[in-house]
């Protein structure tokens, strides 16, 4: 073999161990997250949660203490064989029923739904959409997908929507006559009472504060759709007079696209390769308290006047930590509930660092994803 072409068969040999890197990398990327169903005893059947398995186990638990968390207040076994032991009898007295369905399980995005009934005063069953960056394992939040702008005219145009679909019910209401009689007036009455409900709902969801990012609701993805709900105009009292329950606004991936964030063409519509968004509130954290206690936090999404809250356990205790506090300036602090911690803490990338102090004692502490 003369000099010359062995140079060639090296830059050959490099190229197909480049691309069998990438094709390896490819399938990686295109195996879908498995669903495996965990399964409770109850009254009425059995209760049934996802448990997602991935070949990256950090993944899959960032995941899997997502939905437990968010659901139970507790961390998810690490594996399935494990099963909801952790959870509590309180927890399931709050939700006697639990049940989910899988939206959408693919190389680019874990879409799933709970449905429970929740228990207080009352029982009423709700639904909570979850999705997840199936190669991060990063919660979706709406603002990693659609810019500012687009979130401000999704809200009005939502708002909008709505208020139309009221308005509507209520002309159709007035246009129902009832028959002469006792009967009629009976009839009557419920209808001034099914319009009453519905004017005084336009009165409340015409404020501003239903065009922004809270008065979108919540939000499933879809094989092709984004969908918002929004909650319905009446308390559970005055359910029976409510014809029009859950508001639900379908948005197909193709409307979407003038208001999409560079990260949100690359998971919604496979375009580009943008970086993760780095936000740390709605997601799962991992991280050191002083230099070796292991701690796990759940940051639910900020309220629009900057109030924060989450969760924390200790990971050898596995117990939860209510935590409370506001996000001004780039500056998290909270308090816990528990005791006289205090969170002090500023961004540095995708993490946290800061102080944790209770009294006369201060430690390092450091989250990240």
């Amino acid at each position: 073999m003369t000099p010359g072409s062995r140079g060639r068969c090296r830059i050959a040999s490099a190229r197909l161990f480049a691309a069998s890197l990438w094709l390896i990398g490819l399938a990686v990327h295109a195996a879908s997250l498995q669903v495996q169903t965990l399964t409770q005893p109850a009254d009425a059947g059995a209760r049934r949660f996802p448990f997602v398995l991935s070949g990256d186990a950090r993944v899959a638990q960032r995941i899997n203490d997502r939905l437990f968390i968010d659901s139970f207040e507790r961390m998810a076994p690490q594996e399935a064989r494990v099963g909801m032991r952790e959870v509590d009898a309180d927890a399931w007295a709050s939700m006697p029923t639990v049940d989910y369905g899988v939206l959408r399980n693919d190389s680019r995005i874990l879409s799933l739904q709970i449905r429970a009934e929740g228990c207080g005063a009352y029982c009423e069953e709700f639904t909570v959409p979850h999705a997840f960056d199936a190669a991060t394992g990063r919660h979706i939040e709406i603002d990693d997908l659609i810019t500012t702008h687009g979130r401000d005219a999704m809200a009005r145009m939502m708002q909008e929507n709505n208020l139309r679909t009221m308005r509507r019910q209520i002309a159709a209401l007035k246009r129902a006559k009832p028959l002469p009689g006792k009967v009629a007036r009976d009839a009557g009455e419920d209808v001034e009472e099914r319009i009453a409900l519905l004017e005084t709902c336009i009165a409340e969801r015409g404020d501003a504060s239903w065009r922004n990012i809270q008065g979108m609701g919540k939000m499933a993805i879809e094989a092709q759709a984004l969908v918002f709900s929004q909650e319905r105009c009446s308390n559970h009292a005055m359910r029976a007079l409510d014809d029009l329950g859950e508001f639900s606004n379908r948005w197909p991936f193709a409307e979407l696209r003038a208001w999409l964030t560079p990260y949100g063409s690359t998971l919604l519509l496979g375009l580009g390769a943008a970086s993760t968004p780095d936000a740390p509130f709605g997601q799962v954290l991992r991280g050191v308290l002083g230099e070796r206690l292991a701690v796990t936090v759940w940051l639910r999404r900020l309220e629009a006047d900057g109030s924060a809250s989450g969760i924390y356990f200790y990971d050898r205790f596995r117990r939860p930590i209510q935590l409370s506090g506001r996000y001004r300036d780039g500056v998290l602090e909270l308090s816990e509930s528990a005791s006289e911690g205090q969170w002090r803490l500023r961004r540095e990338g995708t993490a946290l660092r800061g102080t944790w102090t209770d009294g006369a004692k201060t430690l390092p502490l450091r989250v990240a994803p």
